[in-house]
């Protein structure tokens, strides 16, 4: 079936969410534009509010701006007049590069900031004949050489330094020469042959960025390729070979929010402008990549959609209630948001000719990359339809390169610290160890790995060196992923026993946890609040709960913990005594909030942050105008989030006919559809559109007891006497509210030709055409919403329900519910939702009057007890604790949608 969204499926009176960029720019033509206009808009808004007329300010929020910040203005104009752009913020882009250059402080000036500024200006010509260089005066030309030039060497290549600035000198050197200036060849080849010899180092040709071999891997591995790439054909094969297995192990680890490196320095936004980069090389030498360049375009679309919302004013928001590590703290805001854009513009410019990619295939992951398997360096990387991390096993003992589950968004940790989360910790006389460092042993097999350490040096170590640790300890961890649950089997031996023992995990902002100690008596597991404290903060927001087990200290210490993200669902009919029977015994597992018509408003916002979308009843949410319906499931499809339908009707119980087309386009989005029946299961295929992906599950409605417990033993006399019905009877009762699908008329008229005097009718659905007979054995009351307390007493004068249901587009009656609560037995018509729910509880009338006549003139205490007592017997069946265990089952189904 087509739905006709028509041209006004987004001006809704009735919903209309705030308008995004999409809705008011024209689509990018390229995936390089897309990426361009991301840096062109924050740009702009960066110029305008902070430096006008490309003025960089000399202090920026109380901290001094370093020259670096010209440099990279510098570099990042360069790539955008490279890029076609031609204006920005109202001015030439060669002017404004004029400006910012002619503000370059040399001397200060030097590593990376150095080779962007020569290759800036090579863009516009050598330096003899420069067409930038031209325009400035004598004393500034002088500033821009000193700029270009970073020696001398010896002073970067020490102990002090990263590693990868071999590399980054020599990429200086080599733009020099491209600028036509005079560099020394021997010295230029040395650094070649240093960077050369980086590469070779490790089987894995991964940068090993500690100064001590300590085996500190991360994400300047590959980054290191990016660096040197102007001088591959210099370095030869190894630059090729290296970045191939780059790739590679990216391929492995990179997260559905395009995280390149999900662990240790720069695993935030540079991480994903990383991925962003990594497509621009395949775009460049699609030859170093089996995967080609669409999959990679697709991951930068990841990583691109990830990072829109960390910029916001102009600036990078990798500081906001998130961390950086200390040397990329606020002092550098201004020059890593440059960096960021000079890292996103120079991938656009070999993105250009990519398409715009489509959804990024979510392939099964289960492998170790090594980078130094004698040493047991790797990366254990996890992806399966439920769960998703990253496990390094590395040389540092920073919080960020423990050997704990990592992935952004599920599994976080604080940043550059020395708290360690979701591994144990010691404390020996006021300092913490862990078990850290790289491992001695490494046994992986399908869905588990097993590391041991013997060695537990101090926490918060940048590097850890081959050297005896202070503390003499065995962690034989065995890791096992069961579904969404990853399950960690801890042996702890110590030569001497510590002052405390302790394993705490943190719980990221938007994803709570489910975390299960298995442990003893005398051991104590608690759940500390810890929101806003600046430590617990990982790279992408707030840690703002702590899950903690602290284990009474011992020489020898087993026991098991377990995390399971809960699944976050929102829900339609949050609030409703059906949602909340239906969710309350999940509490634990299940993470519900509201998405109710109140909260139409922030709907982006809380579909952003949740699983699953549980849909009830469509008109309960928006009025039936169905540009308004398309505009929510565009977005709840736009998040990403999964789609659960209870299809509890065909239509609203008003019958307007636009709630036709409302129905099916529902179940034209639906990834789930939960049906009350079988027969109610059978005719919703029949009638709606429902995909072919959507699960169907046939799972019962909860009965209503729980609501009933303040039933008192005098409701019946109370409700006898506010009615003037005869006690000592047998009374029957037509409940709930009138539907079209119900034949109140045909139980009066039955009851009024039933011979019998000891039975009576409560009809509680009145309404002003249902006949009146002047029988002293029929009362009806007109049908009003009366509060539950009420309705269970009212019920409580009731002895048999009779249920005259035909077929029409209602597919489940709540009354069922009543009626198993209540225990109570029911006249059911031949409508097979009757019979299928209530069992042996119901005792078919027929289809007449006259049938149900017949039935009630036959009706004897033998019968009823028999019926009353299957009705007792459905109650387990029919109760909210296993029926909720179904609809997590349903939920289980469809998954985590984002990983």
């Amino acid at each position: 079936m087509h739905i006709d969204r028509g041209p006004a499926a987004n001006a809704s009176p009735w919903f209309a969410g705030p308008p995004g960029e999409a809705d008011t720019a024209p689509a990018p033509s390229s995936l390089g534009q897309a990426v361009r206009d991301v840096v062109v808009g924050t740009l702009t808004e960066f110029v305008t509010r902070y430096a006008p007329a490309f003025r960089v300010p000399r202090v920026f929020a109380g901290f001094p701006v370093q020259a670096d910040v010209h440099a990279d203005l510098a570099h990042v104009l360069g790539l955008l007049h490279a890029g076609g752009v031609t204006h920005l913020a109202g001015t030439p882009v060669d002017e404004a590069l004029t400006t910012v250059l002619g503000a370059v402080d040399g001397p200060r000036t030097h590593t990376f900031a150095s080779y962007r500024v020569a290759e800036t200006l090579r863009r516009f010509g050598s330096w003899a004949d420069n067409a930038l260089l031209s325009r400035l005066p004598p004393e500034r030309q002088a500033h821009l050489r000193a700029a270009v030039d970073t020696g001398p060497h010896d002073a970067w290549l020490d102990a002090r330094t990263p590693r990868n600035y071999a590399a980054v000198l020599a990429r200086c050197e080599h733009a020099r020469a491209e600028l036509g200036l005079p560099v020394d060849d021997a010295a230029l080849d040395d650094l070649v042959a240093r960077t050369r010899a980086l590469i070779d180092e490790t089987p894995g040709r991964q940068l090993d960025d500690s100064t001590d071999g300590s085996g500190r891997f991360d994400v300047y591995g590959p980054a290191l390729y990016l660096v040197a790439e102007p001088l591959a054909a210099r370095i030869g094969p190894a630059w090729e070979a290296g970045a191939r297995q780059a790739l590679a192990l990216v391929e492995l680890v990179v997260t559905d929010s395009g995280t390149a490196v999900g662990w240790g320095r720069s695993a935030g936004a540079l991480a994903r402008c990383l991925t962003i980069e990594l497509a621009g090389l395949v775009a460049r030498r699609p030859e170093l990549s089996p995967t080609g360049p669409d999959e990679w375009a697709a991951r930068a679309g990841d990583a691109l959609t990830a990072l829109r919302p960390w910029f916001d004013q102009g600036l990078i928001q990798s500081h906001r209630h998130r961390s950086t590590y200390a040397y990329r703290g606020p002092a550098r805001r201004l020059q890593m948001t440059l960096d960021c854009f000079g890292k996103l513009l120079d991938a656009a410019n070999a993105l250009d000719a990519v398409p715009v990619p489509g959804p990024t295939p979510r392939r099964t992951r289960d492998a170790v990359f090594w980078f130094d398997r004698d040493r047991h360096a790797g990366v254990w990387s996890y992806r399966s339809a439920h769960t998703a991390f990253v496990l390094p096993l590395v040389g540092s003992t920073v919080s960020d390169y423990l050997p704990a589950p990592q992935w952004p968004g599920l599994f976080e940790v604080p940043v550059d610290s020395a708290l360690a989360a979701g591994v144990p910790v010691a404390v020996y006389d006021g300092r913490t160890v862990a078990p850290a460092g790289l491992p001695d042993e490494v046994v992986h097999r399908p869905g588990r790995l097993e590391v041991v350490h013997h060695r537990w040096p101090d926490t918060g170590r940048r590097q850890v060196a081959d050297e005896p640790a202070p503390v003499r300890a065995t962690r034989r961890a065995r890791y096992e992923v069961r579904g969404r649950t990853l399950h960690v089997h801890e042996e702890l031996r110590f030569d001497e026993p510590p002052d405390a023992v302790a394993l705490q995990v943190t719980e990221a902002a938007a994803r709570p946890l489910r975390v299960e100690f298995a442990v003893g008596p005398a051991d104590v597991v608690t759940t500390v609040e810890v929101r806003g404290v600046k430590d617990y903060r990982s790279y992408f927001g707030e840690l703002p709960v702590v899950h903690q087990v602290e284990l009474a200290p011992a020489t020898r210490l087993d026991f098991r913990w377990s995390v399971t993200p809960k699944l976050r669902v929102a829900s339609s009919a949050y609030g409703h005594h059906y949602d909340a029977l239906l969710y309350a015994p999940l509490r634990d597992r299940v993470h519900e909030v509201a998405l109710t018509r109140a909260q139409l408003d922030r709907h982006r916002e809380i579909l952003a942050e949740v699983d699953v979308f549980h849909l009830h009843w469509p008109e309960r949410l928006l009025p039936p105008d169905l540009a308004g319906h398309l505009a929510l499931i565009d977005a709840v499809r736009d998040s990403g989030t999964r789609l659960l339908l209870t299809q509890h009707n065909l239509t609203p119980h008003d019958r307007r006919p636009e709630w036709r087309g409302v129905y099916q386009a529902w179940a034209a989005a639906a990834d789930g559809v939960i049906h009350h029946s079988a027969r109610g299961r059978d005719r919703a295929c029949a009638e709606l559109p429902y995909p072919d992906h959507a699960r169907h599950l046939v799972i019962p409605h909860g009965h209503f007891g729980d609501l009933m417990t303040g039933i008192r033993d005098d409701d019946r006399t109370r409700t006898e006497a506010e009615f003037g019905l005869r006690p000592g009877v047998l009374r029957l009762g037509v409940i709930g509210a009138p539907r079209p699908e119900k034949d109140v008329a045909l139980v009066i008229d039955a009851v009024a030709a039933c011979d019998r005097d000891d039975i009576e009718l409560l009809v509680l659905s009145g309404t002003p055409e249902l006949p009146r007979p002047p029988d002293p054995r029929i009362r009806v009351v007109p049908y009003e919403l009366v509060p539950r307390g009420e309705y269970n007493r009212r019920l409580a004068a009731i002895d048999v329900l009779v249920l005259p249901f035909c077929d029409g587009d209602m597919l489940a009656t709540g009354t069922v519910a009543d009626a198993v609560g209540r225990g109570l037995p029911a006249l059911v018509s031949p409508w097979p939702f009757l019979t299928e729910m209530l069992g042996g509880s119901a005792i078919p009338y027929g289809r007449t009057r006259a049938d149900l006549t017949r039935c009630l003139d036959s009706l004897d205490d033998a019968r009823l007890d028999r019926a009353c007592a299957a009705s007792g017997r459905l109650r387990d069946a029919h109760d909210w604790a296993r029926v909720a265990e179904l609809h997590l089952a349903a939920l289980e189904s469809l998954g985590p949608a984002k990983l």
